[in-house]
């Protein structure tokens, strides 16, 4: 065709990878009715050939859309934002500044118990298991978002450094840590790898903090316990429930025997809130990392559906105020979720085998929270 809707180096660009039988302008937009070049699975043939075309575009300012009207693949090409800024990191580090003081508090206040302090870690000041699980837990929950980032890296999508997110002391000392999307991943693919990436590296620093906090516990007789709370009145051990992980960490690393307490030490109790915190991002709701791989897996359709199943999950195991806040945003943004670029195209094989991984995640790390 020898007439341009767009510049002629993104005409050319598009028509270099796609059998182009019509363009236009649609509400001010490009718009491409195409056909993808060669023989084969039609389906994986655009999938490759779109993400050629939005490599080549993003140079030129623009970010193509693939869609199916009616029977015919259609392209549609929006602006993209360059930002000539450097990216400016003080946010970041002050929150993550924060973040670190608030759980140092709230693992001093926890690691100041006498019954640590005064009869099993004598001679360890508090300081000492307060730095331990700051940088525990700071490991599990940076290097999960971190695992998105570089992710995201891979497959050519811009997005932030970690936001970490702090929390009053008595809860952890903080809510986690965010990264933000400032475009869409290209397809199924990319938003998949993208969304489970964080998750199974958190899972799998969790793991090796669990396995270095388990192996520092201590193992008391539950008679022993009850002397603690008349000596130290005020002073109470609580049962928390396990994670299947850890209890199988526990199991084979520091095996209790009928009559004895497991007391977790400071760095096993930052592997059990890695847990939980990699629990609720797996729920596959709305734009938690379980959204994401739900999304990339279900399409848009049945991930609605699936997220206010979420949200009942949540609620039936006791995370209450995480399941009315997740509600709110899905409310709020009226079920935005992240769509990738090429909808078209279906997950590959590959990822559908790894989200049988995602459910072993789900098992693996589920805690029952009960009032306490």
């Amino acid at each position: 065709m020898s007439y341009y809707v767009a510049e002629p180096p993104v005409d050319e660009a598009v028509e270099a990878y796609f059998e182009v039988h019509d363009k236009y302008i649609e509400m001010g937009l490009p718009t491409y009715i195409v056909s993808p070049r060669g023989l084969g699975d039609e389906r994986l043939l655009l999938k490759e050939a779109f993400r050629g075309l939005v490599q080549r575009l993003k140079p030129l300012g623009y970010i193509p859309k693939l869609s199916l009207h009616m029977d015919r693949y259609a392209i549609t090409l929006g602006r993209r934002r360059l930002d000539e800024r450097g990216e400016d990191y003080r946010v970041n580090l002050l929150l993550l500044a924060a973040t670190a003081a608030t759980v140092f508090v709230d693992g001093y206040i926890r690691s100041s118990n006498p019954v640590l302090t005064r009869i099993l870690m004598p001679g360890v000041p508090a300081y000492v298991n307060a730095i331990l699980f700051t940088t525990s837990i700071l490991a599990i929950f940076g290097l999960h978002e971190l695992g998105h980032k570089f992710a995201a890296i891979y497959k050519g999508v811009k997005t932030s450094m970690p936001f970490f997110i702090p929390a009053p002391p008595g809860m952890g000392g903080t809510f986690g840590a965010v990264i933000t999307q400032k475009e869409p991943p290209t397809n199924r693919d990319d938003l998949f790898d993208i969304g489970f990436s964080g998750p199974a590296i958190g899972l799998l620093v969790s793991l090796i903090v669990a396995v270095i906090g388990l192996k520092l516990s201590f193992i008391v007789p539950a008679e022993e316990i009850l002397d603690w709370s008349m000596r130290f009145p005020g002073v109470s051990v609580r049962s928390i429930p396990f994670p299947l992980l850890l209890s199988l960490l526990a199991q084979a690393l520091r095996p209790t025997p009928r009559g004895m307490v497991l007391i977790l030490h400071p760095i096993a109790f930052a592997a059990w809130v890695g847990c939980i915190v990699t629990f609720i991002n797996l729920i596959p709701s709305w734009q938690l990392d379980g959204g994401h791989i739900c999304r990339a897996l279900l399409g848009r359709e049945r991930h609605r559906r699936v997220s206010i199943i979420g949200i009942f999950i949540l609620l039936i195991s006791g995370y209450f105020l995480m399941a009315i806040m997740l509600a709110l945003f899905m409310m709020w943004s009226r079920g935005m979720d992240g769509a990738p670029l090429d909808e078209v195209s279906p997950l590959s094989r590959s990822r559908k085998l790894l989200s049988l991984l995602y459910v072993v995640m789900i098992i693996l790390t589920f805690v029952f929270i009960t009032p306490i």
